[in-house]
């Protein structure tokens, strides 16, 4: 079984704090007095035998966002911003739970920001062209799609740490917290390794059902709204296989079954379904789906599809007026 390894759901960060003064000279009302280093490095690794990179590429977030909630209430105390390494901020005194995450992610969206309970990361509904795919499968009273449809998720990058920043004195110094970044995306591949008449496939799109609609990152929980993802699919017509990997914020807590939808649509535009029940392959922590039962593609009657062609060019001079 191929492995899939990801550094997954929220790590919590550990301080190490050095100290180094400040000035004294005048006054600084704003003077930096914590120094956030992060580490985002992500452990994720994942082999198949498909172009994965989508999914599974972690992009460097241009910065960071870097919120004080207190503890007591939830509230949002204070928010500032640092670049993808971290860097000084000016926080005062107190005793906060702090939460950073990254905040230029393509798909993820942020809301709620103003109480760690309600901090909250979703992607949007998909188009309705795209949701009318989903008619194939209405048809089957067994295969009903929970709503909403949604895009799935890029990685976001999260610390989520309590921290005291000390009063200020004649002493002042910098607390230096050195932090590490997880993500709290997860990701699964999938194979369907045994089909006939591949090469007369044009596009492939998928499903999976019962997926948690967005995870309140805040308190560390998933949403209890069922969502289902919608992903494209890649066809490796050499090697005969249909895969890709997806990402999600994981499967939708007590979720009794995940079911997994493939729409195939062949070069004259006839569609094909498939669907999967993929329960048990979805709780297996090697998160590696392979599909196998057989799935026959028929030759097209057209033959395959058009294959368009273009003619040598030929040159045409025309007199244009002007005037």
């Amino acid at each position: 079984m191929k492995k899939l390894f990801l550094l997954a759901a929220l790590l919590t960060a550990f301080a190490s704090c050095r100290y180094k003064d400040l000035c004294y000279d005048h006054d600084h009302p704003t003077e930096p007095n914590m120094d956030l280093e992060l580490s985002l490095k992500i452990d994720l690794d994942v082999d198949l035998d498909v172009s994965v990179e989508a999914h599974t590429k972690i992009e460097t977030p241009t910065y960071m966002k870097v919120c004080f909630f207190d503890p007591l209430t939830g509230s949002l105390s204070e928010a500032d911003y640092v670049g993808p390494n971290g860097g000084p901020l000016h926080v005062n005194p107190g005793t906060y739970n702090m939460v950073v995450y990254s905040f230029d992610t393509e798909w993820t969206r942020i809301r709620g920001e103003n109480h760690i309970d309600s901090l909250e990361a979703f992607t949007s509904d998909i188009t309705a062209l795209k949701s009318s795919l989903l008619e194939h499968f209405h048809r089957k009273p067994q295969s009903e799609v929970p709503e909403p449809v949604i895009y799935t998720p890029d990685h976001l990058l999260v610390v989520k740490k309590e921290v005291e920043i000390p009063p200020f004195s004649e002493e002042r110094t910098v607390i230096i917290i050195e932090a590490k970044a997880a993500t709290i995306v997860e990701t699964y591949g999938f194979e369907v390794t045994n089909v006939t008449g591949i090469e007369y496939i044009a596009s492939v799109e998928a499903f999976v059902t019962n997926q948690a609609r967005s995870c309140y990152f805040g308190r560390g929980e998933k949403s209890t709204q069922p969502a289902t993802i919608s992903f494209p699919v890649e066809v490796n017509k050499e090697e005969g296989k249909v895969g890709t990997t997806f990402n999600t914020f994981g499967k939708l807590p007590g979720a009794s079954e995940c079911l997994l939808h493939i729409l195939l649509t062949d070069t004259e535009g006839n569609v094909y379904t498939i669907t999967v029940d993929i329960t048990d392959q979805f709780d297996n922590p090697d998160r590696i789906i392979v599909i196998d039962e057989p799935i026959d593609i028929p030759k097209p009657e057209g033959g395959g599809g058009i294959a368009p062609t273009v003619e040598e060019w030929k040159e045409v001079i025309t007199d244009v007026p002007i005037g």
